[in-house]
C-alpha cells in the first residue's frame, strides 16, 4: 500500500502571525502537489510551491501573509482519482489578525445559508484565530444566537452550527466576535429554505390508454412538492426514439406549468402528440427530480386503426338465480374503443328503476320474481354511433312453496271410512315442481319430552314409500297436475284415499333445483267424534263465537271440554303436528251447555264465548270416553283469535315523477284487523277504476296506464275499517310535453300540404291512365276495409306494410284452445299466449286462421286483415292486434288479437231484456247509499280513449249463447240492471271506434250488434269476423246475385250502386242504435227482405222508432239513415251529440226521483215513460242540489245554422205505415233463406225507374218549450245536434190524426206550455267510460 505525503509540519493545526512567512515540505513516494486555500484573487504572487531536496518533495512558501489566508494546506500525490485520506496529508493554518478576526471569502458565489430538509444548519463564518468567542445574529427580527455546548456551537474551521428552525424565519444572519473591546462582524449571510420533498407523483391516464389512429394522445404528469422545490420533468416515449434516429418531424409537445397552493407547490407537465399512429403504441416514462429526490410514473398506448365494439357472445346467455339473492350481477363482457354508452333494457323497456345499478355490469339487489325476464345491454360507439346488442335471460329459481302449510295444523282428524283427499299445491321456479309422497306410522319415533323441550316429536325419519301400504290406508290414487293459480303456474298432487281406517302421519315433499319444502299431515281417525267452530272463519277479538263437541251416544260418554294448559308448548319444531291425546296433561276442565239431539243419538256439548277475547285463544280439548273399552279419545281444536286494529299505512307514499306516456304503479301496504278496505283520491275526489287507471290487489295498488298531463295531482289512498281511518298522500307530477312548437309545426304542415298536393296529382293521373268502375269493386271476404278512394281493393295486400320484427309472435308459445266460431273459410279460437303482455306471463287472447286447405285468394284475405289492423292502430274501442304467426313452415297464418269473454252485443242485449230499468235510481242499493261518501262520483276518462291502452278488455268471443250467459251470472256485468245510461253509453263508445277508424280511411262495410263484442268494465268493442264468420248459415245475410250481404244495415247507395263510403257506414250506425235501443232485436221485424223492400227504403220509407229510444235517439237514427249520405252526420259529430246525450241522462240518473209530468207514445206499442221534470228528492239518500236536474237541452247544432245538411223533416214515413204483403219464395239451389227471401242480382235494376208512390205516413211533431227555444240561439256547444230536439219540460205525444190535423191549421194553434226554471248545466265535449257498471261524465 501506498504511504500517504509526509509533511514538515506533523502537527494538524498550524499558528502564525499576519505578514510572517510560511513554508512547509511535502515528501512522499510518488510525485505531490500542493493545494491551498483561494480565498484571495493575488495569492499566487505571496505562494510559492518548489522542488525539494529529495525524489519526490515539494515545499511550499508563503510570504506576507493576511487573515484570508487561513485554510487547510493539502499535499497530495498527483495520479491519485480522489484527494482522500490514504492519498494526501493536510495542516490547518491560522494567520492571526486581531483586525481582521473572520476569513472573507472572494469567490462569485452569493453569501447564501440554504435550510434544507436537514435539523441543523452550518453558517460559514470561519475565523482567523483559533478560539474566539462568536455570536449570531439573525435579523428580521433580531435574535441572538449564543453557543451553548449543545444544539448551538462555533467551530472556527466550521463556522456557526445552529438548529435550522430557529433561523429559517430570518431573513439574514452574521457572526460577531470582540476584540479588545473592539466588536468585528462577518459577512452578512442570506437565509434560503430550500425544500425538496415531492409528496407525490402521478401521471394520467395511468392505466392503459386507448386511442384511434389519427386522435390526439395527451398526457399528464403532475408532482406536489414542498415550498421551495425546483422540478425537472423528462418524458421517454416511443415517437421520441424515433424521431432522435430518423430525424423525423416531431409531432410532440411538452407543456410545463407550475402553481402554488398552500402549504405546497403543484407543477405539472404534459405530452401531447397529435395525429398518433400505430408506432406510437408503446410505454410512456415521466421522470420528475427535485435535486435530492427523485420519482417515476408509467403508463401503456394503445392504438387501434380505427372506433369499433365486439361483445364477447361466448359467455352465455342464462342467468340464473334464486330468490331473495341479495345480490346478482349481469356482465356483460366486451372489446371497444372507444369506451362505448351503455344502456340496459328489460323486455324492451328502458331500466331507470333505483332497484338496478346499471353500467357495465348490471346490478340488481334483493331480487324478486319480478326481476325476471330478458335484459338487453345496447352498447353505442360515441364516435360512429355503432351499436351492439346482446340479450341475456335471467331466471329467478323459487324453491317449492307448499300453501296448505299456511293453515296445516294439528287438528287433521278424519271420520273412519270416509274418502278423504289431502293435497298439497306447491308453487316454484323451475315449474312443474316434483311432489312425492310418503307414511309413517303415526307413534313412529314419538316422544312426549322433545315436545316439552320444544323440539321435532318424530325421531323416525324413515319415510316410507306410499306404495308401501303395509300398515296404511289403501290408496286409491295419486294426481298430479299443472294449474295456473293467481297468475301463477302450481303443482297440485292430491293423494286419494279408499277408506281412513288408520291413523298415520303424511308427508309431501316438494322439490326443483332451487330447493324443496315439506309439509307433514298428522291423519288421526275418528269413530263418532266431531269437533266444530261456529262462525268457521277467521276470528276477530269481540266476536260471537260457539265451539261445540259432538259424539255418538252409543259409542261415548262422559263427554268434556278441556282448555290446555298454557306451559305445554303450544307447537313443536318445524311446524310438526302431534297427537294430543297422547299428552297426559289437558289442562282446566270447562263448563259447557248441553245441545238437545231430537234422535237421542248423539251428545254434543257447547262453549260460548261471548264478545271473546286475544285471552281466550288457545287449544281446547274435548275427550269423551268409550263405553265398552273405557279408553279416552279425545279430539283438539286450537282456536286463535286476531286483535282488533286500526288501519295503519306501513310504507307512507312518496312524490314520484313520471314522463309522460309512462305506466306508473303506486302500493298503498296497509294493515289492520278487520282487513281495511281501501280507497284511493285524486285532488280529494274519488278516484275510480276505468280506462288507463286499474285497481288490484284488492284496490291497493294504483297503476296509471300510458300517463297523460291530467294524471296529474294529489293522489291520497285511505284505508278504513270498524276502527278508523288511516291515509297516505303521493304527488305524481307529469314531466314532458306533448305540444310541439311554431317551427316544428310549421315544418308539419308545410309537409303535409306539399305531400297533399303531390297524392293528390298522382290520384290525378292514376284516374286520367285508367278510371276504375264502381260496379267492378266486390264485397271480398273481408268487412273492414281501406277506403278504395285512397288504397283501391286489389292492391291493399301489397301496398300495406307488415313489420315482423314488431308483431311476429312464437308460435311455441301459442296453446290453442276452444273454438270461438267457424266460417265458411276461417276460424276464430281461444289461445293463451305466454309473453305476448309485458303485464302477465300469460294472456287469453283469440286466434284467426284459415281452416285447411283454404286457397291463396283467402290466404291473400287474411293477410290483409292483418295489415289494416296494423294500419287502423290501437283504440279503446276497437279490438286491438297483438301479434301474428306468419313464418312459412309453421302452422297455418294466424292473427292474434283481444279476446272478450262477454260475447257480442247483441246476445248480451237479448239476454237482459228481463233486467231493463231505465234509470238506476229506481233500483239504488242500501249499501249503494252508505258507501256514497266514500265511493264519490264515477269518474271518465274517454278524453283518452283514443290513446289510452286498453287495460280493460280482457277478451274476445264471437258469440255466447244464453247458456254461457248463465254460468258467468257472478260475474259483475250480469248482477246489474241494464240502465239506459248504458245503452247511451255503448252508442257512445261505438261512434268514437268508428271516428277513429274513420280518421284512419277506413270503411267497416259491416257495422252491426253482432260485430260489437263487450269486453270489461262495459268497454265494447268493434270486431270483424270476416272469414271467421259462416254468412252461409247466418240469416243477417241475405243473397244478391253472388254474394250474400247484410241488407239490413246496408245503405241504399251500397244495395243498389255497390258504393262503401264512411257516409254508408253512418247509415249502418243509425241501425245498430235501433238494435241498441230494442236490446238485441231484429231491425225490419216483419218485413220482407225483397225487391219491394229495397225499393220502399231508396224511396224514404224507414224504421219505427224501437221500443226504448227517446225522441232524440230516434231522430239520431232518422239523421243517419239520410238518404243523401252528403247529409247525414260524421261520426265525430255523432260521439259529440251523444256525449250531450250520455251527460244529460247521467245527470238526470244522478238523483232519485221518479218522473210524473210527461210521456211519449212514439209508437202505440213503445210503452216507455220518459222523464221530464224532477218530482222529489230523497235527502235521507243525496243531497239535492239543483244543478243536478235534469236538462236534456244539448244546444242547437252549427250544422243547423252554419251548414248545408237539410235538416231531417218532422214526419217520416215508416214500414208499420204500409202493409207488406208476404211473399213465399222457394229456394232450390242452396235451401238458404233470410225468411223466406233471395234477391237476384238482375231485380234490383228495375227499382230506380218505378214511379214514386204517394203513402201515408205517421209523424212525429216535436213541441219546444220557451228553454228550447231559446237554446236555439244561445247554447251552441255541439257540432251536431238531433233535427229533432225534446226539451226536458213538456213534451206532447201525437197520434197520427192529431198531427193531421196541426198540419192542417198550424198556423193558427199556440202551443202554451208551462215552463220550469233550470239552472243551466256546462255540457262537455268529451264524455266518459263506461266504468264498474255506470256511465259518467265529468262536469
Amino acid at each position: 500500500a501506498v504511504e500517504p505525503p509526509v509533511l514538515s509540519i506533523q502537527e494538524n493545526t498550524h499558528t502564525i502571525t499576519s505578514n510572517d512567512t510560511f513554508v512547509i515540505t511535502c515528501s512522499g513516494q510518488r510525485d505531490v502537489e500542493w493545494s491551498w486555500p483561494r480565498n484571495q484573487s493575488s495569492v499566487e504572487n505571496r505562494i510559492s510551491v518548489n522542488n525539494c531536496s529529495g525524489l519526490f518533495c515539494k515545499k511550499l512558501v508563503l510570504v506576507n501573509a493576511i487573515a484570508n489566508d487561513t485554510g487547510a494546506y493539502t499535499c497530495f500525490y498527483i495520479n491519485s482519482s480522489t484527494v482522500k485520506e490514504e492519498t494526501a496529508t493536510s495542516v490547518y493554518v491560522f494567520v492571526q489578525d486581531n483586525k481582521a478576526p473572520f476569513v472573507t471569502s472572494l469567490t462569485d458565489d452569493p453569501y447564501v445559508v440554504y435550510i434544507t430538509g436537514n435539523k441543523t444548519v452550518v453558517v460559514p463564518c470561519l475565523g482567523s484565530i483559533p478560539d474566539l468567542n462568536v455570536t449570531l445574529y439573525a435579523r428580521y427580527p433580531e435574535k441572538t444566537f449564543v453557543p451553548n455546548g449543545d444544539t448551538i456551537f462555533w467551530d472556527s474551521q466550521k463556522g456557526f452550527t445552529v438548529p435550522s428552525y430557529l433561523i429559517s424565519y430570518a431573513g439574514m444572519v452574521v457572526c460577531k466576535t470582540t476584540i479588545d473591546e473592539e466588536s468585528h462582524y462577518s459577512l452578512m449571510y442570506m437565509v434560503v429554505v430550500v425544500g425538496h420533498k415531492i409528496y407525490e407523483f402521478t401521471l394520467s391516464p395511468l392505466l392503459q390508454v386507448e386511442l384511434a389512429a389519427g386522435e390526439r394522445l395527451t398526457l399528464k404528469c403532475v408532482a406536489r412538492t414542498e415550498l421551495n422545490v425546483g422540478m425537472d420533468f423528462q418524458w421517454n416515449y416511443p415517437a421520441k426514439n424515433v424521431s432522435k434516429k430518423k430525424k423525423l418531424q416531431n409531432r410532440s409537445t411538452i407543456t410545463s406549468s407550475r402553481q402554488q397552493l398552500w402549504p405546497e407547490l403543484v407543477f405539472t407537465s404534459i405530452l401531447t402528440i397529435e395525429n398518433v399512429m400505430l408506432t406510437d403504441a408503446g410505454k410512456y416514462v415521466c421522470t420528475g427530480s427535485s435535486g435530492k429526490m427523485m420519482k417515476e410514473n408509467s403508463t401503456s398506448v394503445r392504438i387501434h386503426e380505427k372506433p369499433f365494439i365486439i361483445i364477447d357472445r361466448k359467455a352465455g346467455s342464462l342467468i340464473e338465480t334464486k330468490l331473495d339473492e341479495k345480490v346478482v350481477k349481469i356482465p356483460v363482457k366486451f372489446t371497444a374503443y372507444p369506451q362505448p354508452q351503455v344502456e340496459w333494457y328489460k323486455n324492451g323497456d328502458l331500466i331507470k328503476l333505483h332497484k338496478f345499478k346499471s353500467g357495465y355490469t348490471l346490478t340488481i339487489h334483493d331480487v324478486t320474481t319480478k326481476e325476471a325476464g330478458n335484459y338487453t345491454v345496447v352498447l353505442t360507439n360515441p364516435t360512429t354511433k355503432e351499436r351492439q346488442t346482446h340479450t341475456y335471460q335471467l331466471v329467478v329459481n323459487v324453491a317449492p312453496q307448499i300453501y296448505e302449510k299456511a293453515v296445516a295444523s294439528h287438528n287433521n282428524f278424519y271420520k273412519y271410512g270416509s274418502k278423504p283427499t289431502l293435497t298439497c299445491t306447491a308453487y316454484g321456479i323451475p315449474s312443474p315442481v316434483k311432489i312425492q309422497w310418503q307414511w309413517q306410522p303415526e307413534h313412529c319415533g314419538f316422544t312426549y319430552l322433545n315436545v316439552r323441550a320444544s323440539t321435532v316429536p318424530y325421531e323416525c325419519q324413515n319415510w316410507k314409500n306410499i306404495n308401501d301400504k303395509v300398515g296404511s290406508n289403501q290408496i286409491k290414487s295419486i294426481q298430479n297436475q299443472t294449474v295456473w293459480d293467481n297468475g301463477k303456474l302450481k303443482t297440485r298432487s292430491s293423494l286419494v284415499i279408499w277408506a281412513a281406517n288408520t291413523s298415520v302421519i303424511y308427508r309431501c315433499f316438494a322439490t326443483n333445483k332451487a330447493g324443496h319444502d315439506e309439509r307433514i299431515i298428522f291423519f288421526h281417525v275418528t269413530r263418532g267424534l266431531e269437533v266444530s267452530l261456529r262462525p268457521n272463519k277467521n276470528i276477530i277479538e269481540k266476536d260471537n263465537v260457539s265451539l261445540l263437541c259432538s259424539a255418538d251416544g252409543n259409542t261415548y260418554e262422559n263427554i268434556m271440554w278441556y282448555r290446555r294448559s298454557s306451559n305445554f308448548t303450544k307447537s313443536p319444531t318445524r311446524g310438526q303436528p302431534i297427537n294430543i291425546c297422547r299428552i297426559p296433561v289437558f289442562g282446566k276442565k270447562l263448563t259447557g251447555t248441553i245441545v238437545s239431539d231430537p234422535s237421542g243419538e248423539n251428545l254434543t256439548l257447547e262453549i260460548h264465548f261471548q264478545s271473546i277475547s286475544l285471552q281466550d285463544q288457545g287449544d281446547y280439548v274435548c275427550a269423551v270416553q268409550n263405553k265398552k273399552t273405557k279408553e279416552q279419545v279425545c279430539f283438539i281444536k286450537d282456536i286463535s283469535v286476531q286483535e282488533r286494529k286500526a288501519p295503519m299505512i306501513i310504507e307512507q307514499l312518496n312524490n314520484q315523477p313520471v314522463n309522460m306516456s309512462e305506466t306508473i304503479e303506486i302500493r298503498c301496504k296497509v294493515e289492520g284487523t278487520p282487513k281495511p278496505f281501501i280507497t284511493w283520491f285524486k285532488n280529494n275526489e274519488t278516484l275510480i277504476e276505468n280506462s288507463g287507471i286499474l285497481l288490484q290487489d284488492q284496490n291497493s295498488t294504483l297503476s296509471i296506464q300510458r300517463v297523460t298531463k291530467e294524471d296529474g295531482g294529489f293522489y291520497m289512498c285511505m284505508a278504513c275499517n270498524d276502527l278508523g281511518c288511516a291515509t297516505s298522500e303521493t304527488l305524481i307530477a307529469v314531466e314532458g310535453t306533448e305540444e310541439k312548437t311554431n317551427l316544428e309545426l310549421i315544418i308539419l304542415v308545410g309537409t303535409g300540404v306539399i305531400a297533399m298536393f303531390f297524392w293528390l296529382l298522382l290520384i290525378i293521373i292514376l284516374r286520367t291512365v285508367k278510371r276504375p268502375n264502381r260496379g267492378d269493386l266486390k264485397t271480398g271476404y273481408l268487412s273492414i276495409i281501406m277506403d278504395p278512394d285512397e288504397v283501391p281493393m286489389d292492391e291493399q295486400c301489397e301496398r300495406l306494410a307488415y313489420d315482423a320484427s314488431k308483431w311476429e309472435f312464437p308460435r311455441d308459445r301459442l296453446k290453442l284452445g276452444k273454438p270461438l266460431g267457424r266460417g265458411a273459410f276461417g276460424q276464430v279460437v281461444e289461445a293463451a299466449a305466454f309473453g305476448i303482455d309485458k303485464l302477465a306471463t300469460c294472456k287469453t287472447v283469440a286466434v284467426k286462421m284459415l281452416k285447411e286447405g283454404a286457397t291463396s285468394s283467402e290466404h291473400r284475405a287474411l293477410m290483409s286483415e292483418l295489415k289494416i289492423l296494423i294500419h287502423i292502430g290501437h283504440h279503446l274501442n276497437v279490438v286491438n292486434l297483438l301479434g301474428a304467426c306468419t313464418k312459412v313452415g309453421g302452422s297455418p297464418l294466424m292473427v292474434i288479437v283481444e279476446y272478450c269473454k262477454h260475447g257480442n252485443l247483441s246476445t248480451y242485449l237479448r239476454s237482459k231484456r228481463e233486467e231493463f230499468v231505465p234509470y238506476k235510481s229506481k233500483v239504488v242499493k242500501p249499501k249503494q247509499i252508505k258507501d256514497k261518501n266514500i265511493a264519490g262520483e264515477v269518474k271518465c276518462r274517454l278524453d283518452s280513449i283514443a290513446s289510452s291502452q286498453s287495460s280493460a278488455s280482457s277478451g274476445f268471443a264471437e258469440e255466447k249463447s244464453l247458456s254461457d250467459v248463465e254460468e258467468q251470472e257472478e260475474e259483475e256485468l250480469y248482477k246489474n240492471p241494464l240502465t239506459m245510461e248504458d245503452l247511451i253509453c255503448y252508442s257512445f263508445q261505438v261512434a268514437r271506434g268508428m271516428e277513429f277508424l274513420a280518421s284512419r280511411k277506413c270503411i267497416h262495410r259491416d257495422l252491426a250488434a253482432r260485430n260489437i263484442l263487450l269486453s270489461e268494465n262495459k268497454v265494447v268493442k268493434i270486431c270483424d269476423f270476416g272469414l271467421a264468420r259462416d254468412v252461409y248459415k247466418d240469416p243477417d245475410y241475405v243473397r244478391k246475385g253472388d254474394a250474400r250481404l247484410p241488407l239490413k244495415w246496408m245503405a241504399p247507395e251500397t244495395i243498389f250502386d255497390r258504393v262503401y263510403t264512411t257516409q254508408s257506414d253512418v247509415w249502418s250506425f243509425g241501425v245498430l242504435l235501433w238494435e241498441i235501443f230494442s236490446l238485441g232485436a231484429s231491425p225490419y221485424p216483419g218485413v220482407q227482405i225483397d225487391e219491394e223492400f229495397c225499393r220502399r227504403l231508396k224511396e224514404g220509407t224507414r224504421m219505427r222508432a224501437p221500443d226504448y229510444a227517446t225522441p232524440e235517439v230516434y231522430q239520431t237514427m232518422l239523421d243517419c239513415w239520410h238518404g243523401n249520405p252528403k247529409d247525414r252526420p260524421t261520426f265525430s259529430e255523432l260521439v259529440e251529440h251523444l256525449g250531450n246525450l250520455l251527460q244529460a241522462n247521467a245527470q238526470q240518473d244522478g238523483k232519485d226521483y221518479i218522473p210524473l209530468t210527461m210521456s211519449l207514445n212514439m209508437e202505440e206499442d213503445s210503452g216507455l215513460s220518459l222523464p221530464t221534470s224532477p218530482a222529489s228528492c230523497r235527502e235521507e239518500e243525496e243531497g239535492c242540489d239543483p244543478k243536478f236536474h235534469y236538462d236534456n237541452i244539448a244546444g242547437i247544432s252549427r250544422y243547423l245554422q252554419n251548414s248545408k245538411r237539410k235538416s231531417r223533416p218532422v214526419s217520416v214515413k215508416t214500414f208499420d205505415d204500409v202493409p207488406v204483403q208476404q211473399t213465399v219464395i222457394i229456394v232450390t239451389d242452396d235451401n238458404q233463406t233470410d225468411s223466406g227471401m233471395v234477391l237476384a242480382s238482375e231485380e234490383l235494376k228495375t227499382l230506380e225507374n218505378r214511379p214514386n208512390q204517394t203513402l201515408s205516413f205517421s209523424t212525429i211533431l216535436p213541441s219546444k218549450s220557451k228553454e228550447s227555444v231559446m237554446s236555439e240561439t244561445s247554447n251552441q256547444t255541439s257540432g251536431y245536434q238531433s233535427g229533432y230536439h225534446s226539451d226536458d219540460t213538456d213534451m206532447v205525444a201525437y197520434t197520427n190524426e192529431e198531427t193531421e190535423l196541426l198540419h192542417g191549421d198550424q198556423g193558427s194553434q199556440n202551443c202554451c206550455t208551462q215552463t220550469t226554471k233550470y239552472d243551466t248545466v256546462n255540457l262537455y265535449k268529451t264524455p266518459s267510460v263506461c266504468g264498474n257498471g255506470s256511465c259518467r261524465s265529468e262536469i
